[in-house]
C-alpha cells in the first residue's frame, strides 16, 4: 500500500499560476510573499502581485496567481536539547 499522508504537490504554470497540495496553513501573505506551513516543513513563495485565488484547509489545497520568482522550503528541526537527549 502506498502512503500518501505527508505528500506535497506543487505545480507552477508559466511562473503565473501556482497550485499546491499538502498545505496545513497560510501563516502570512502579501502581494510579494506567501508563508505556508506544509506537512512537517515551511515554504516561502515570493514574487509580485500575488493573490490567493482559492484555499481549502480541509483538503490542504491552495491556488494563487501572480508573477512568482522563488520558492524556498525550510525543514523544521527539533529543538537542540530535544535532539541531544533522544
Amino acid at each position: 500500500m502506498q502512503e500518501t499522508e505527508g505528500l506535497q504537490k506543487l505545480t507552477l504554470d508559466n511562473q503565473r499560476k501556482l497550485y499546491m497540495s499538502g498545505v496545513e496553513s497560510v501563516d502570512a501573505f502579501s502581494e510579494r510573499e506567501l508563508k505556508l506551513t506544509l506537512n512537517g516543513s515551511r515554504a516561502l513563495i515570493g514574487g509580485e502581485g500575488i493573490k490567493i485565488s482559492a484555499y481549502d484547509k480541509g483538503n490542504g489545497t491552495l491556488s494563487a496567481e501572480g508573477k512568482f520568482a522563488y520558492i524556498r522550503y525550510d525543514v523544521q528541526k527539533a529543538p537542540f536539547l530535544k535532539r541531544m537527549f533522544k
